[in-house]
């Protein structure tokens, strides 16, 4: 085998990354401590972000089912008019993490994928020249010694790949929130109406309760205090969920018994970049923050879906120069604008006295419809765009809504039939989107090694041809003003240089 991409840690952000370089025929090697998948995940929400990135690589269909959606988006408890974002867009769904993370080693052993379960990496080296590195695995068969192209820690808040690349995590604590989260054995008879759905007290503090099978139900408590946690990380019990359920619902907790139950602290931390030589960071060893929205598994997914095509091109051979700074420059501020609207909507949250005129003053700037779109884009991971810029050309207008985001749902009319644009992009290539009613669009023979070229019939309000990148970003379209050399420009910022 052909020196591998190495990715450490098996969760949302290191599972799609498997998937997005094995589909791309690189070779990647997945290393996880555990011995197995851990059911043990607390995330338990898909936003309309998240469910666009897996569309197009095929993979949302199987979560969608047998799932509730969540009716509303929300900012720090603010009802955001989600109608108004163009669309149509995805609602939120109930989809625990431990059914994602199922669904993508299914596709990672499909793709062939070396999944390697039980094995810790226990340090790396870049190589003086910085052609590889070599990363040191252990398991029960012993220490190796694997030399790889690439290495990306996937591994968490905790990161040894990030500590080992002498990269700092940097954020604040200024916010201390404590909980639990777990699922319990409880007849659902015995779950009390104040037990069911998210709530909140009049301190800010917050409760889910979310029916998982007629026996069990998630849990997940949030208390906001000044004082610190008396329990770090680690075990909890049954008699301590019980006391918060008391304290959050005023009811008793009829629980039998509990499948899994865990205290968790919270940080807000945004790696000071993403990059060191051929080392990257990905999910949460790059940021992590609150559980709110579904932006946990929607910044790690967006990581990945980013950074695997980037790495794939270095490896074929085709990735123009500086294709793989972009990652940095895009995931660090998505990351940081993860964070920070997180840090704010607990600010809003507690203490909920203090902040009750920013709470109405925000309540206020929602009738905005720009305010309103812009955070419900925001916390749903669809926004905010990727810049558009191109050297020697003009800059696209400012209000330009398609540049640097991803189309809405919709399906095209093409000469075989009918496809939703999402499914163009399962090859994990570019794609020429020509809406012109296959009339003939622009010329890019040059780059069809790398771009799929889809031909379709015209869509009310959507530009005749647009250029979109294998994340599904639109990195060029004809309505912005821009004429076919800003194309070849796109074509070659992203794609390489022509061939032939």
């Amino acid at each position: 085998m052909s020196e591998p991409v190495v990715v450490v840690g098996a969760g949302p952000a290191g599972l799609m990354l498997a998937c997005e370089l094995a589909m791309r025929d690189v070779p990647a090697v997945l290393v996880d401590p555990h011995p197995a998948q851990r059911l043990e995940a607390p995330a338990m929400a898909i936003n309309a972000g998240t469910l666009e990135l897996l569309d197009q690589r095929g993979l949302a269909d199987g979560l969608r089912e047998g799932t509730v959606t969540f009716p509303e988006v929300r900012f720090a408890d603010l009802p955001l008019a989600f109608d108004k974002v163009p669309g149509p867009r995805e609602q939120t769904h109930m989809v625990l993490q431990s059914r994602l993370e199922k669904t993508l080693i299914d596709c990672a052993l499909e793709l062939g994928v070396d999944l390697r379960w039980g094995t810790r990496l226990t340090g790396f080296e870049q190589a003086p020249d910085g052609s590889r590195v070599t990363a040191v695995l252990v398991s029960d068969a012993g220490e190796e010694r694997l030399e790889c192209r690439y290495l990306v820690g996937c591994d968490g808040r905790d990161s040894l790949v990030r500590e080992g690349a002498g990269i700092d995590y940097v954020g604040d604590d200024w916010v201390i929130v404590r909980g639990i989260v777990g699922d319990v054995a409880i007849d659902r008879a015995d779950v009390a109406p104040e037990q069911y759905g998210l709530s909140y007290t009049p301190n800010g503090d917050q409760f889910l309760g979310a029916p998982l099978s007629p026996g069990t139900m998630r849990v997940f408590s949030a208390e906001f205090t000044t004082r610190p946690p008396e329990y770090e990380d680690g075990p909890a019990t049954l008699e301590q969920l019980g006391a918060v359920v008391r304290r959050l619902t005023g009811t008793e907790l009829k629980a039998t018994g509990a499948h899994w139950l865990r205290h968790y602290s919270i940080i807000t931390r945004n790696a000071e970049r993403y990059r060191e030589g051929r080392v990257f960071l990905a999910g949460d060893a790059a940021h992590v923050h609150y559980p709110y929205n579904g932006q946990g598994i929607g910044t790690a997914v967006g990581d990945a879906v980013n950074l695997g095509w980037k790495i794939a091109a270095e490896i074929h051979g085709w990735a123009p120069e500086g294709l793989l700074d972009t990652y940095h420059e895009e995931r660090h501020a998505a990351g940081r604008m993860a964070c920070m609207n997180i840090q704010a909507q607990l600010a809003l949250l507690y203490p909920r006295a203090l902040a009750r005129y920013m709470r109405e003053m925000l309540a206020e700037f929602l009738t905005f419809d720009d305010v309103n779109v812009f955070l419900a884009e925001l916390v749903t991971n669809l926004g905010p765009a990727v810049p558009m810029r191109y050297e020697g050309f003009p800059e696209p207008p400012e209000r330009d809504r398609l540049l640097g985001r991803r189309l809405p749902r919709a399906r095209v009319r093409t000469a075989s039939g009918e496809v939703a644009v999402a499914e163009t992009l399962h090859g994990g290539r570019g794609v020429l989107l020509d809406l012109s009613g296959h009339t003939g669009g622009p010329d890019v023979d040059g780059w069809t090694d790398r771009v799929d070229v889809v031909r379709a019939q015209p869509v009310a309000d959507w530009p005749t041809t647009l250029l979109l990148r294998p994340d599904g970003c639109v990195a060029w379209h004809d309505g912005a003003g821009w004429g076919e050399d800003v194309l070849r420009a796109a074509l070659t910022t992203w794609f390489g240089a022509a061939t032939g």
